[in-house]
């Protein structure tokens, strides 16, 4: 059975990348949560995908702008959610966790923050190669998956530099061509997104990793049945 990560925790269902979203997704049934990682204007790591914080916070600054306590302050309008640091994360979030850390110079607080909370070894790190060639650079051992666009793979010379584990291709131009040339060059494959039964059931049968998707329970059953 292919892992199965909630993509930003359960967005179909709580506001993404916060915790009761996250906590949600183990419910679901995920084995791990991806979420993103931005700072704040006095570094602190946040979880926040988007440039700036008007989506779900309705606040036009970029995170840099706007201090932790204020980002803090923020709340989603129906039901209460807030914007959660990477150490409240590690500290209550049990799932492996799959950071995609969108800001290279916060490698080294990133790393700190997931050791301090006991969360580094369960911790992967996924995302653009700009990020994770200083991920390596930084943690040696690190576990990581690194995004692209296929279906073709990405040049040996960034293969070499980031060393991932795995390759996390879009679904939409994944193939299963793809697939083989991964696992030809020694690499596990993982997709995003894929949210429907069928898209599940093709993604088993061509040997995917690991599934991230919005959708839990639409993809868990199929997933699950090919376990049992």
């Amino acid at each position: 059975m292919p892992i199965l990560v909630g993509h930003r925790g359960a967005p179909l269902r709580r506001t993404e990348n916060t915790i009761p979203s996250l906590l949600l997704a183990a419910e679901l049934g995920a084995d791990a949560v991806e979420f993103d990682v931005r700072a704040s204007a006095d570094g602190h790591p946040i979880l926040l995908h988007d440039r700036t914080l008007q989506r779900f916070w309705n606040d036009p600054r970029m995170p840099g702008e706007a201090s932790l306590a204020e980002i803090q302050a923020l709340r989603t309008e129906v039901t209460g959610e807030r914007i959660p640091t990477l150490a409240e994360v590690a500290e209550v979030v049990a799932l492996r966790l799959v950071v995609d850390n969108k800001n290279p110079d916060l490698v080294p607080a990133v790393a700190a923050e997931l050791r301090a909370a006991g969360a580094l070894e369960r911790s992967w790190f996924i995302g653009q190669p700009e990020v994770l060639t200083v991920v390596r650079a930084h943690q040696p051992e690190a576990e990581i998956v690194l995004s692209w666009v296929g279906p073709d793979l990405p040049p040996d010379t960034l293969l070499d530099a980031v060393r991932p584990q795995a390759l996390n291709l879009r679904w939409d131009s994944l193939t299963e061509e793809s697939v083989e040339r991964a696992a030809a060059r020694g690499l596990r494959m993982w997709t995003y997104c894929v949210d429907d039964a069928q898209a599940a059931a093709r993604a088993l049968a061509w040997g995917i990793a690991a599934v991230i998707s919005n959708d839990l329970p639409a993809v868990t059953p199929v997933l699950a049945g090919a376990s049992a």
